[in-house]
């Protein structure tokens, strides 16, 4: 066995010796205790065009990131008690069905209207031909105001509801419906506009305006509905998915930026950037990402300010210190 693995070891040691024979390797990799050097020849360091920034310290708006889903109202602009219909088939029939059962009533309101008017009519003309009486005038009449209340109530009541679902009247409004733990509203700005993006890698994040929608809330899970509204024109489904970010007020504590595609992921989660120890030199160093705000990573462990972290080239680095590369 011992015979077996020496075989294997010196083979794979003559095959990376044999890799560029006769030139010397464009990078060197040297292990420093648990720390590991990359050192690049300048002509390497110029073929993969390596970008170094500086790690900043400043400011940045608290935020935090929520999944939202997209929701259309069903009633104008103004209104208290505004009935949203999501992307599922449940929520699309149950609201259907109490439509339905709201514009029966209201039908059945009307009906019971007309027939008052014919009794009150009728009351009248039997009273004038002195074969009826008084009360059964008043009678008709007091069945004609109870039958004209119960139409109201139930025009009312069908208000409520929002216009007809899959009737589309006129240019639809979307809004993003965002759940969120009732013991973090105190800590979110629900004035300020949040970002959204779809989920996408490459999705660009645009900005939503708050709204106010119908109180509600999930008991079961601890939860208030807040919404907000979609730009004009877009193009989301009812019930897709989205990341919503919601700033907090604004915080005093200064926090490390660099730019997030200098972050990268190992197979355990693990994240890393690669810092410019010396001339041609790059040390590998654990990072641990708080949240991403744009374009930038936003750090609760890192590199000190003023270190320059690698953003183009980083992935290359990567390979080249295990071997993974061309």
């Amino acid at each position: 066995m011992k015979t077996s693995a020496t075989l294997v070891l010196l083979f794979a040691v003559s095959s990376l010796r044999g890799a560029d024979s006769g030139a010397a390797a464009p990078a060197a990799v040297t292990k420093e205790g648990d720390l590991v050097v990359v050192t690049l020849k300048a002509d390497a360091e110029q073929r993969l065009r390596l970008k170094v920034v500086p790690v900043e310290k400043r400011r940045v708006p608290g935020s935090r990131l929520f999944s939202g889903e997209v929701v259309y109202p069903l009633t104008g602009e103004g209104s208290g008690v505004a009935p949203v219909l999501g992307g599922t088939l449940d929520e699309v029939l149950r609201l259907a069905d109490l439509q339905v059962a709201a514009d029966g009533r209201v039908l059945q309101a009307k009906v019971q209207i007309e027939a008052a008017k014919i009794a009150v009519e009728r009351a009248q003309k039997v009273l004038n031909a002195e074969a009826g009486s008084v009360r059964s005038v008043d009678e008709a009449k007091s069945a004609l105001s109870l039958a004209e209340a119960a139409l109201a109530t139930a025009k009312a009541q069908r208000e409520i509801l929002g216009d007809p679902v899959g009737k589309a009247s006129g240019s639809k409004r979307a809004w993003v419906r965002v759940a969120i733990y009732s013991g973090e509203t105190d800590r979110l700005d629900p004035k300020a506009a949040a970002s959204i993006r779809t989920l996408g890698a490459d999705a660009k994040p645009q900005s939503a305006e708050p709204v106010a929608g119908p109180p509600t809330a999930n008991a079961l899970t601890n939860t208030v509905d807040w919404y907000y509204q979609l730009p004009a024109g877009s193009t989301l489904r009812a019930g897709e998915r989205i990341a919503v970010e919601i700033p907090a007020p604004d915080s005093k504590e200064e926090h490390l930026i660099i730019p997030f595609n200098a972050v990268l992921h190992d197979i355990h989660g693990g994240q890393w950037v690669y810092v410019q120890t010396a001339e041609h030199a790059y040390t590998r160093k654990r990072i641990q990402v708080a949240r991403v705000v744009g374009t930038d990573a936003v750090l609760t462990t890192g590199p000190s300010a003023g270190s320059k972290v690698v953003t183009d080239g980083s992935t290359e680095l990567f390979g080249t210190e295990f071997m993974t590369g061309k």
